[in-house]
């Protein structure tokens, strides 16, 4: 491994980026932590802005987005045990920007640098995954859309129609097309709040081939040169609360009893389970 390594995370809109960046900046600087990347420096962000991200998600208290909005970019420097280093970034682009740009086809050229990284982290949240859309779905739509069953109306097409494996297919291959396409890159693919759907008792890969089948069959098809892994991600363990709906929930205080709070921490790969959530960017730089 030689030269800058990048990684750039990404997610449509809720997808759980800054709960991410509030537990991983806690994870690095917390002491006495088994991670296989330590802390190295903040190349650009604000050290207070973080530690109040990282005091709520150690409180249990969800990050309203009223709270995060207007924050910068934030990149970190982070190293392995051979001291090799990497620059991790979040960017000051909220998941709405990502749908933007797939729903009008345009590149903001703020975005070029995060979107030619030579490795992405994208961030889907496994909780609001909607299976592939069969009658049941259709009917639904139609519902909402307000159309009786049996009328034949032409109803103007939304964007906010679109399926979520739909839109990150073709973000994917909007980044393999054009002036962003640096060639063969890195991609992990984080599903997050796994503590609401480990129920299932799928793997992460299951769960990508069962909810997210376009997405799986794009990436298997070697379509675009991307090499891909995926994991499952909780960063915060459990259900957390927000004070301003005066919410008290005993799982939140089963998590804030936890001796150190990186252990509330689910990073799943394949069977295998941890807390060390550096494991996936660590598998970008090998």
């Amino acid at each position: 491994m030689s030269g800058k390594i990048h990684i750039s995370v990404m997610g449509l809109p809720s997808s759980g980026k800054t709960t991410f960046l509030a537990a991983l900046w806690h994870m690095v600087r917390e002491g006495g932590a088994n991670t296989v990347l330590s802390f190295d420096g903040l190349s650009q962000g604000n050290y207070e802005h973080l530690n109040v991200l990282a005091k709520r998600w150690r409180s249990g208290t969800i990050q309203q987005r009223t709270q995060v909005s207007g924050a910068k970019a934030v990149t970190m420097r982070l190293k392995d045990a051979d001291d090799h280093k990497v620059e991790v970034s979040f960017p000051d682009l909220p998941g709405e920007d990502f749908s933007r740009m797939w729903e009008r086809r345009e590149l903001d050229k703020g975005m070029l640098e995060t979107l030619t990284a030579s490795s992405l982290v994208l961030m889907i949240n496994g909780d609001t995954i909607k299976l592939p859309a069969w009658l049941v779905e259709w009917n639904m739509l139609q519902s909402k859309m307000r159309i009786a069953p049996s009328k034949n109306e032409a109803v103007e097409w939304s964007a906010d129609l679109a399926p979520t494996q739909v839109r990150i297919v073709d973000l994917l291959q909007m980044l393999m097309s054009g002036e962003l396409n640096i060639g063969r890159r890195r991609l992990a693919i984080l599903i997050s709040a796994w503590d609401k759907v480990e129920g299932d008792g799928l793997t992460p890969a299951e769960i990508l081939e069962s909810k997210l089948p376009l997405l799986n069959q794009y990436l298997r098809s070697g379509r675009d040169s991307w090499n891909w892994k995926v994991w499952g991600l909780s960063a915060q363990g459990g259900v957390y609360e927000d004070p301003d709906k005066g919410e008290s929930f005993a799982e939140t205080d089963r998590l804030r009893d936890l001796e150190r709070p990186s252990d509330r921490i689910k990073v799943v790969d394949g069977g295998a389970l941890c807390s060390d959530l550096t494991k996936p960017l660590k598998w970008l730089i090998d």
